[in-house]
């Protein structure tokens, strides 16, 4: 085998490696989960101030969203929402917890700790209660390097070509 083969065959078996290394796996993208959650003492929490029940409605994220909730009390009453990790109905550090609102306030985290967790207004307890339940890891979002790849991939595809074509016309020397 002469050398110029060898090099032509070193870049093809390249370009395959760096193929296999631009199709692993690409990370889950997070996503920006929002939402509004009206609260009442009297009728506990809602997706709109005319649906809020005890227990309210189910929030879900998946791991590594962040999750923007835009709290509204509807009685005019003090709140404060918390996302209770660990079940003690009390704020640990970690939890998300919201500042205490009358009218509207907002809440942002990541939702970085994965499973099903109550939440709850930290002032009024069992009457303002719901599930926030956050998915592990799971079917990865789509993400944005679609371009990327398809780039990639036709570099491959010249090199690949390029690379048999000069075996093939080294072989014919």
């Amino acid at each position: 085998m002469t050398t110029a083969t060898k090099v032509a065959l070193a870049f093809v078996i390249g370009a395959m490696a760096l193929g296999l290394v631009s199709l692993t796996a690409v990370p889950a993208k997070a996503a920006s989960v929002p939402y509004d959650l009206y609260g009442s003492l009297t009728s506990g929490w809602g997706l709109t101030s005319t649906s809020e029940t005890n227990p309210g409605p189910m929030l879900s994220a998946n791991a590594g969203d962040t999750v923007t909730i835009t709290l509204h009390s509807t009685d005019g009453l003090a709140h404060k929402l918390l996302i209770d990790y660990n079940g003690n109905g009390v704020a640990d550090p970690g939890e998300p917890l919201s500042a205490q609102f009358t009218t509207t306030t907002t809440l942002t985290f990541v939702a970085n700790q994965a499973g099903t967790f109550q939440y709850l207004c930290t002032i009024h307890g069992s009457a303002m209660v719901g599930t926030f339940t956050v998915q592990g890891t799971g079917t990865p979002a789509p993400s944005d390097n679609s371009g990327t790849l398809l780039i990639v991939g036709i570099i491959l595809g010249v090199v690949v070509v390029a690379g048999v074509s000069v075996l093939v016309l080294r072989s014919r020397n």
